[in-house]
C-alpha cells in the first residue's frame, strides 16, 4: 500500500496517541560495563599509589581495597577529602572529530576507624562513605554519513505500524508487506550526550589479627546514586537529496530535519561486601589478598524519548514515549593482590598489585526482553578485565613530607579490541603533615579510555576517548 500525501500528513492521527513503552535506545554495552569499573579511587594517598595498595592498606581505604588492613590504623583515625575533575572527551565520529569537556567537584571520602588490643590481639572497626564513581561527562559527534540513517534503522526494527518510530513519524510506510523508507543514507548526523550522576557507598568493616604477622579482615557496603543519560540527536537531509514526496510508489518523501530527544534516569541501590587477608613480614615486606564480592544491583529506572520530524513543505509530525523499568544487575567477582617493599633507613615504600575481574559474567536479570539482550552481547563481545599496576612512596627526610607516584593499566574488556581501549592512569601525590598526628593529601590524576559507542545499532558507532584529570585533596587526623 502506498500512501498518497495527504494520507500520510492527515491520516492514522491516532498513531501518535499509541505511545509505546519501549527502553531507551541508548542501552547498550557500555551500560554493563559501567557498573562494573575497575578504576574507583577512594582517598588521595590510595589514588597515588594504585592498586597496590591492597598491600599497603594501613588507613581507611582499606575499606575498598583490604579490610585486614585496618588493624594497621593505630588508635582512632578521622578523615575526609574533596575533588575536582576535569572530564574531557574526544568522539571519532565517521572522519570527524569532535571535543568536548565538563566540571564536577564533589566530597570523596568522610569516615571513621579506630584499632585496639584486646590481649594478646588486635582488632579493628571502620566506618566510611566514599563517592566511588562520579558519572560526569559531556561529547559531541557530527558528520556527513553517506551510508546509513536513523530512519531506516528504526524502519527496518518491527513491521508493526503502531510500534514502528519512522512509520509514526510518517517517513515509511508498509510496501508490499515489508515497512520500507525512502531515507536510508546520505544524511547530516549531530550528536550532544551528557551524562552525570554518581555511585556511592556507605561501608562498614571488621578486621582480627589471627596471629603476630596475620590478620583477616571483612567489609560490606551499600550502594546508591543516580545515573542520568539525555541526548539531543538531529539528522538532516544536508544535501536536499529528499525534496519531493512520490504519492505512487513511496521512493522519495520531502524530508528536512529529524529532532530526537532522549532522557534516561537510573536509580542505583547495591549491596556488596570483600573479604582480606594482610601478612606481614617485620617491616620490610606485606603481602595482601582480597576478594570482593559480587555487587547485586537493583535499578530502577524511567526514560522520555521525543522526536519530531520536519517536512519541506513545513509540516511536522512528533511522537512522544515514556515509561519506566526496573531489573536487576550483578556484576562479577573481583579477585586482587599486592605486595609491598619497605626501606625504612631510605623512606621508600615500593608497591605492585593486580586484579582480575571477569565482566563476560555481569548478568542482567527480572529485566524486559530488550535489556536481557544485553546477557548476550556482554558474552559475545566482552573479556576479563586485568588492573596491574606499581606505585612508590618516599617520606623524605629532615622535611615532613611524603612524596608518591604511581602508574596502573587496566587491560581492554572488548574481545575485538579497539584502539586505547586499554586504560592507562597516572598518579601523583604528596602528602604534608601539619603535625605528627595530622597530614595533608594532595592527589593529581589522569586516566586515558576510549570505548566503543553506538549512534544507533551496529550501523553506526564512534570511538569515545575519555582523559579525566583529578585534582583531589584529604585531611587526615590520628589521636
Amino acid at each position: 500500500m502506498y500512501r498518497t500525501k495527504e494520507l500520510m500528513r492527515t491520516a492514522y492521527p491516532i498513531i501518535n496517541l499509541l505511545l509505546c513503552v519501549l527502553p531507551l535506545q541508548a542501552q547498550f554495552v557500555e551500560d554493563a560495563l559501567r557498573l562494573a569499573r575497575l578504576d574507583r579511587y577512594v582517598t588521595p594517598r590510595a589514588g597515588s599509589i594504585g592498586v597496590g595498595f591492597t598491600a599497603v592498606a594501613d588507613d581507611i581505604s582499606a575499606l575498598y581495597y583490604n579490610p585486614a588492613g585496618l588493624i594497621l590504623i593505630p588508635g582512632v583515625e578521622i578523615t575526609g577529602g574533596l575533588f575536582f575533575a576535569h572530564n574531557a572527551t574526544e568522539t571519532s565520529f565517521l572522519v570527524a572529530k569532535t571535543s568536548a569537556a565538563s566540571n564536577s567537584t564533589a566530597l570523596t571520602h568522610l569516615g571513621i576507624a579506630t584499632s585496639e588490643r584486646w590481649g594478646s590481639t588486635r582488632a579493628a572497626i571502620a566506618v566510611a562513605y566514599a563517592l566511588e564513581n562520579d558519572y560526569e561527562s559531556s561529547l559531541r559527534y557530527a558528520a556527513f554519513n553517506p551510508a546509513s540513517s536513523i530512519i531506516s534503522y528504526w524502519a527496518g526494527a518491527t513491521p508493526i505500524p503502531r510500534e514502528n518510530r519512522a512509520f509514526r513519524l510518517y517517513l515509511a510506510d508498509t510496501v508490499n508487506g515489508r515497512m520500507f523508507t525512502p531515507v536510508r543514507d546520505s544524511v547530516w548526523q549531530e550528536g550532544f550526550v551528557r551524562e552525570r550522576g554518581g555511585l556511592h557507598s556507605l561501608s562498614g568493616g571488621v578486621a582480627f589479627e589471627l596471629s603476630q604477622w596475620v590478620s583477616l579482615g571483612f567489609a560490606i557496603a551499600l550502594k546508591y546514586g543516580r545515573f542520568v543519560y539525555s541526548r539531543d540527536y538531529r539528522e538532516a537531509d544536508a544535501l536536499n537529496r529528499y525534496s519531493w514526496l512520490d504519492t505512487t510508489r513511496f521512493t522519495n518523501v520531502d524530508f528536512h530535519t529529524l529532532q530526537l530527544y532522549e532522557d534516561l534516569t537510573q536509580e542505583l541501590p547495591a549491596i556488596t561486601g570483600s573479604t582480606g587477608l594482610l601478612f606481614r613480614m617485620g617491616e620490610f615486606l606485606r603481602a595482601g589478598l582480597t576478594v570482593h564480592f559480587p555487587t547485586f544491583f537493583q535499578i530502577r529506572e524511567r526514560f522520555n524519548t521525543t522526536a519530531i520530524a520536519a517536512f519541506d513543505n513545513g509540516d511536522r509530525k512528533q511522537f512522544t514515549e515514556e515509561g519506566q523499568n526496573s531489573y536487576n544487575v550483578r556484576t562479577p567477582f573481583t579477585f586482587s593482590g599486592g605486595v609491598v617493599f619497605h626501606l625504612p633507613r631510605v623512606g621508600l615504600t615500593f608497591s605492585a598489585g593486580a586484579a582480575y575481574s571477569d565482566v563476560t559474567q555481569l548478568e542482567f536479570t527480572d529485566a524486559p526482553w530488550e535489556i536481557l539482550q544485553l546477557n548476550r552481547i556482554v558474552v559475545e563481545q566482552l573479556v576479563g578485565q586485568t588492573l596491574w599496576g606499581a606505585g612508590v612512596e618516599w617520606h623524605m627526610p629532615f622535611l615532613p613530607i611524603t612524596a608518591r607516584a604511581s602508574f596502573n593499566s587496566i587491560t581492554s574488556p572488548y574481545g575485538q579490541d579497539i584502539p586505547g581501549a586499554t586504560t592507562h592512569v597516572v598518579a601523583a601525590g604528596a602528602g604534608v603533615y601539619l603535625a605528627p598526628n595530622i597530614r595533608l593529601d594532595f592527589l593529581i590524576r589522569r586516566l586515558e579510555l576510549s570505548e566503543l559507542r553506538s549512534n544507533y545499532g551496529a550501523s553506526s558507532q564512534y570511538t569515545l576517548t575519555r582523559t579525566p584529570f583529578t585534582i583531589a585533596g584529604g585531611l587526615t587526623y590520628r589521636y
